[in-house]
């Protein structure tokens, strides 16, 4: 289900001067809507900062639960699973 904003969006659509004409299509701008919450909620890394790229690659280790601290002791290390507590 689309939220307020995006129906709201589609629905803008038909008082274009260009479409105005055209009857509004309930499906399609049903569709349409969905499209736009779901483009919108993504993130938008195109044009980012370097910041901005770690920060999200920082959310999504943490959100995958991998995100650990590894200290390097000769050839042996050892990981540590924040989210668990695990240890490799």
């Amino acid at each position: 289900m689309a939220s307020k904003w995006a129906n709201e969006q589609a629905a803008q659509c038909w008082c274009r001067p260009e479409i105005e004409h055209i009857d509004i299509n309930i499906a399609l701008a049903t569709i349409f809507a969905e499209l736009l919450d779901k483009t919108r909620n993504q993130a938008r890394l195109g044009y980012a900062t370097t910041a901005e790229l770690i920060d999200e690659v920082r959310a999504r280790i943490e959100l995958d639960g991998m995100l650990g601290y590894s200290t390097v002791k000769g050839e042996e290390y050892e990981r540590t699973n924040y989210t668990t507590g695990a240890k490799d």
